[in-house]
């Protein structure tokens, strides 16, 4: 059977979750080829992973390019001329060299195809597909495509050149695909793929619904304006002001800023509101079991991982009304949904949740989880993935 040589790149080594099961599952039909730097050393179960990695030290780095260099300068020393062309573009002879070791081993190993995982990179890696005819598929996220090109006129202009070049692309969300397409991305040559969920989130164990005196909140995301954080704590100030016994738990990788203490002090939540640091995936499920509502405030989204585990997991859901959010939250089908920016709505919400009939939020809640378990199975994804990168070629893998 002929294989791929597919390279899904995020430029680290592990990458996210998702990016993990996407070149796992890859692995078993074609090759994965990874490029990038190796933050943690990692083994794939897979022999069909192959690791070109760049090392951070530059003494090894130089080592490993010369050796590069000297293969491809043996196999097709015309691609190593084109590169040496292509890097002189750089003004800087330190940015020439750190490229240059960057795009070689792509240009030396030459993927069938070239998955960059975040937009942004397109600026970078576009003359792979000019210049090297390296088809390159290009992932719509979220923040890269929803307000990255707002903020930075220049990456908007970026996208708008490099976007009608490219063969396919990959979107998490209907309502980013038609983000993509106000740059020059064809709505023809986007595929919806769903990221896949976690395997444990749809097998684990949850306990019934029940509600204490004191409803618990949950949060999961680092803190950034854009997970709308502010609105969460005005809606809590909203609740406790209304008499309703609620706790907060934001459960983040990164510090709190001073924006979001300062509130706290300022609206008397301080026994309310808890911060935990971030937690691994098993003991985040556990943790997150635990609480009676996930709460997601944001104000920017792709579809939000951590919702689609709650859904799995059997905790009702609020989100607002962002990004591709209401592509699962459906009002009273799957969870609640509130527009953004609204710290009233969210805190009606949360009352709603808490003067729902018990029968009809058990239903609810099933119907987020059946939802989930239908729409993100993994290897559903994994499937779709395989039929773009082998669509992109141009054939299809012999059975």
């Amino acid at each position: 059977m002929k294989r791929l040589k597919i390279a899904i790149f995020s430029g680290v080594i592990p990458s996210t979750t998702f990016i993990e099961q996407l070149i796992e599952g890859v692995a078993e039909t074609h090759e994965v080829l990874l490029f990038g730097v190796v933050n943690t050393r990692k083994h794939y179960a897979s022999n069909h992973v192959k690791i070109y990695s760049t090392p951070k030290s530059h003494i090894v780095n130089l080592v490993f390019t010369v050796y590069r260099l000297f293969l491809l300068l043996l196999r097709r020393p015309r691609a190593a001329y084109l590169l040496f062309k292509e890097v002189l573009s750089y003004t800087r002879l330190y940015d020439r060299w750190i490229w240059f070791s960057k795009f070689l081993p792509i240009v030396l190993y030459r993927p069938d195809v070239l998955h960059l995982q975040w937009a942004r990179d397109i600026e970078f890696y576009a003359f792979l597909q000019d210049v090297f005819h390296i088809p390159i598929v290009v992932s719509f996220r979220g923040a890269h495509i929803n307000y990255t090109p707002i903020l930075q006129p220049e990456v908007a202009a970026i996208y708008k050149r490099t976007f009608p070049k490219l063969r396919a692309f990959h979107a998490v969300s209907e309502a980013i695909a038609v983000e993509a397409q106000q740059y020059g991305a064809s709505s023809e040559c986007i595929r919806v793929i769903h990221s896949p969920l976690n395997f444990k989130a749809l097998h684990f164990k949850r306990a019934p619904i029940h509600f204490g005196a004191t409803l618990r909140l949950l949060s999961v995301g680092r803190f950034h304006w854009k997970k709308g954080y502010r609105y969460a704590l005005s809606a809590l100030s909203l609740l406790k002001q209304q008499g309703v016994n609620v706790e907060y738990t934001i459960v983040s990788s990164n510090a709190i800023n001073e924006e979001l203490l300062f509130q706290i002090h300022q609206e008397g939540l301080e026994d309310s509101v808890t911060i935990k640091s971030g937690l691994s995936q098993d003991d985040l499920f556990r943790f997150m079991s635990r609480f009676d509502v996930m709460l997601l405030p944001s104000l920017e989204e792709g579809i939000a991982n951590v919702v689609l585990e709650a859904m799995a997991l059997g905790v009702p859901v609020i989100s607002t009304d962002c990004g591709g959010m209401r592509e699962v939250v459906k009002p009273g089908e799957t969870g609640w949904l509130v527009p953004v920016r609204d710290a009233e709505a969210l805190a009606n919400a949360v009352v709603d949740v808490m003067q729902t009939d018990a029968q009809v939020l058990e239903r609810i809640v099933q119907q987020a989880h059946d939802f989930v378990k239908a729409e993100f199975a993994a290897e559903d994804s994994i499937g779709q993935f395989l039929e773009l990168y082998e669509g992109v070629c141009g054939f299809k893998v012999e059975s």
